[in-house]
């Protein structure tokens, strides 16, 4: 007979206690201690006192995250950041996710927010408004969004822009592009490529800061333009759908890659960039976990690669590849078919 004390809770319990880390990395990132402690090692007490925080706090934190994996001490008591997480955590590190991570100490997963998608389905930030119309109306909110996705994507997108297949296109169309990180990596590499942003107003000054600031702002431009109430212009040899499919339902992404197709010239190529679930929907987990992520943000899910190449045959697309680049991230190729 199986008796309690021989059942391992470990699974459930990692599983339940996993969510302080999540915090404690927000909040680190949010007080400073990463910025300070790549600035220097410093002690307990040291870091205490340039970071304003409490000592008893301090040290929860600090003995959290040792566990963790993103602090480490040495042997004469002196914190300081493995590489990894600095290049990640520390504001100002080209590629670092540290905007990121600051959301979180206002738009936290909670399980009250998962709770209420589980109930209605829909999302619930914002009090259940689409976050894309709110950032429309609020600039600041726009802003602060879009430098956040810019930070996490520029070393993804130097990883797509190595494998994507552009060697002959000469311009392309990043409807939903947000700052441009992906078409500046692309431009970078493809030196006869020129690409265009569709972007909501409030973020177009923005993108275009981004391409002027690269260097190219002659061949990357944001123009005012909606995913779905105003034609895609064209037509172009490629276009680019990066984060842009997981936000919608499927309906909506039907919808979407017969805009694709509408923008592009006859052998014209839609990439897709995306994380992907494997198709047996068994992770990977970081991939898997952020349907919660869209379940409370938007109406969409992450993509498996069966489900894609499927959508993408049945929109007249051919020749469909998925390339891992980098980290989680994946490259959908496919070419319009006539």
């Amino acid at each position: 007979m199986t008796t309690p004390a021989s059942q391992d809770d470990r699974p459930v319990y990692d599983a339940y206690v996993a969510g302080r880390l999540s915090a404690g990395l927000a909040a680190g990132v949010r007080a400073g201690l990463f910025d300070a402690l790549d600035a220097e090692p410093r002690t307990a007490e040291a870091l205490a006192e340039a970071t304003g925080t409490h000592p008893r706090g301090l040290r929860a934190w600090l003995t959290a995250m040792r566990a963790g994996g993103l602090v480490e001490r040495d042997a004469d008591g002196r914190w300081s950041l493995p590489a990894a997480v600095a290049a990640s955590a520390v504001r100002g590190r080209e590629g670092s996710l540290a905007g990121l991570i600051d959301l979180e100490v206002d738009e936290f997963l909670s399980p009250e927010r998962v709770l209420e998608g589980l109930r209605t389905g829909g999302p619930c930030v914002y009090d259940a408004s689409d976050p894309w119309a709110e950032h429309a109306a609020d600039p600041a909110k726009a802003r602060a969004f879009t430098e956040a996705m810019h930070a996490i994507s520029v070393r993804p997108a130097a990883a797509m822009a190595a494998v994507a297949p552009l060697e002959v296109a000469r311009s392309l169309l990043d409807p939903g592009g947000g700052s441009g990180a992906l078409s500046l990596a692309l431009a970078t590499r493809f030196e006869q490529l020129s690409c265009t942003i569709l972007e909501i107003p409030a973020v177009v000054p923005l993108a275009n800061e981004f391409a002027a600031d690269a260097g190219l702002g002659e061949r990357v431009r944001a123009v005012e333009g909606s995913l779905f109430a105003d034609a895609w212009p064209g037509p172009h040899d490629a276009v680019l759908l990066s984060q842009i499919l997981h936000d919608w339902s499927d309906e909506e992404a039907v919808r979407l890659v017969a805009r694709a197709r509408g923008a592009l010239a006859p052998g014209g190529r839609l990439l897709i960039h995306e994380k992907l679930v494997d198709d047996d929907g068994a992770g990977p987990l970081a991939n898997a976990l952020v349907n919660l992520d869209m379940l409370v943000w938007t109406e969409g899910r992450q993509w498996t690669p069966r489900d894609l190449t499927e959508l993408l045959e049945a929109g007249g697309f051919g020749q469909v590849e998925v390339v891992p680049t980098f980290g989680y991230w994946s490259l959908v190729s496919a070419v319009r078919v006539d």
